[in-house]
């Protein structure tokens, strides 16, 4: 049996040290956009619920996801009675994420199982179709992972208090010129229409006004220093973080002329990309390489709003393909519960894949998985009239097929 590969490759360290600032410093002043005005307005409510969101530490999103097929007869039956609903929890502080999946046929329940991450293990939770949890240790999946978590956390300490100075009100301003009736309010609900020409209508002007902003300019050098001196202060706890990387953007940040050049250099390639109409970040390549943005669908979003603009979901259908619509209902709360990891009664995932009884293991998820789907009267017909076998060989041939391929 083939050794079992967990390992995720990690970036190499580059000297990215100044994108990394600019970047932050971007995110800050998005953030700090809105905080000293009236917020009166559907987009300014909407920022504001956008602020307090992007300040959780700790919450958990449920995705409810329906799906809309007009296609071949019997494929439709199937697929509009199924319905998906992904949890996502995450814990902003210590960088612990668990997604938990769930099917549901006709609204009644068939399988859910649940992965996720904290500080020692990856782990994989089968619920229903299998009595112990699958781990392995982190760092067989992501190199060095308590490392990164430890200089995000030192990143995340010395960003506290950064604010930035600027006229918040004329950018304000352009988001509301420029998304004009695509946003509404009704209610508590904030309803906002959206294209990619609207998006690079309204990312475009935003970019236009920063490059010519000269108080907005001196305030991310300005914090932008103050943020690396913090950072570099914790020289001897830093893991990852290269403190000649901080150094060289020190000298850069330090000299007006040579950031000025900086600045507008990464604005004008920003709106170069949405002038094509595609986007491309900076030193990533791959999956994102290339993406775009025309191909994105229009889509209309609705927010809904609680006490004080707090974003308690997001509600939005889009057309993935031809013929197939998807309607998705968002709740968002804050707090997270995460499965807790017992090492001594779960299996290694390494261990089964290289020396384990992998197909006594899949043996029991397979009968499992055909007890939960028979549970489902209507699901179990579907299946057997769109096969024409019985529930039992159609599972048992698809998990063979699955065994086979993680030898």
């Amino acid at each position: 049996m083939k050794n079992a590969d967990m390992t995720v490759e990690t970036p190499k360290k580059k000297s990215k040290a100044l994108f990394f600032v600019l970047g932050l410093a971007a995110v800050i002043a998005v953030v700090f956009l809105v905080i000293n005005i009236s917020f009166a307005k559907p987009a300014e409510k909407l920022i504001r619920g956008l602020i307090k969101l992007a300040k959780t530490d700790k919450y958990t999103t449920t995705a409810t996801i329906d799906i809309a097929y007009d296609g071949d007869e019997e494929e439709a039956d199937l697929l509009n009675g199924l319905t998906i609903k992904l949890e996502t929890a995450a814990d902003m502080n210590e960088l612990f994420t668990q997604l938990t999946l769930e099917l549901l046929y006709s609204k009644k329940p068939v399988i859910q199982i649940a992965a996720g991450l904290n500080n020692e293990d990856f782990y994989l939770d089968l619920k229903n179709l299998y009595k112990k949890l699958f781990y392995q240790d982190v760092e067989d999946v992501i190199p060095q992972y308590p490392d990164y978590v430890n200089d995000y956390k030192i990143v995340k300490k010395a960003s506290e208090g950064i604010s930035l100075k600027f006229d918040s009100k004329k950018y304000m301003k352009i988001v509301n010129n420029v998304l004009d009736d695509n946003i509404k309010e009704s209610g508590n609900k904030i309803i906002l229409t959206l294209d990619s020409t609207l998006m690079s209508e309204l990312f475009t002007a935003l970019l236009e006004e920063a490059e010519d902003d000269n108080k907005l300019m001196e305030s991310v050098r300005k914090n932008a220093i103050d943020l690396i001196n913090r950072i570099v202060k914790e020289e001897k706890k830093l893991k990852i973080i290269d403190i000649d990387d901080l150094e060289k953007a020190l000298d850069i940040l330090e000299d007006k002329d040579d950031f000025e050049e900086h600045y507008r250099n990464e604005i004008n390639d920003a709106l170069k990309r949405f002038d094509h109409m595609d986007y491309s970040p900076p030193g990533i390549t791959g999956l994102y390489n290339g993406f775009d943005v025309a191909k994105i669908p229009g889509m209309e979003l609705t927010f809904r709003l609680g006490p004080g603009n707090t974003i308690n979901g997001i509600d939005f259908a889009t057309e993935i393909e031809d013929g197939v619509e998807m309607f998705v209902k968002c709740d968002i709360k804050k707090g997270t519960n995460f499965t807790k990891v017992n090492r001594k009664n779960s299996i290694e995932i390494s261990e089964l894949l290289n020396d384990g009884d992998i197909e006594e293991v899949v043996g029991e998820i397979t009968e499992n998985l055909i007890e939960s789907v028979k549970k489902n009267k209507d699901l179990t017909k579907k299946i057997e009239d769109l096969t024409g076998q019985d529930i039992e060989e159609t599972f048992e041939m698809m998990m063979y097929g699955v065994s086979n391929f993680i030898r």
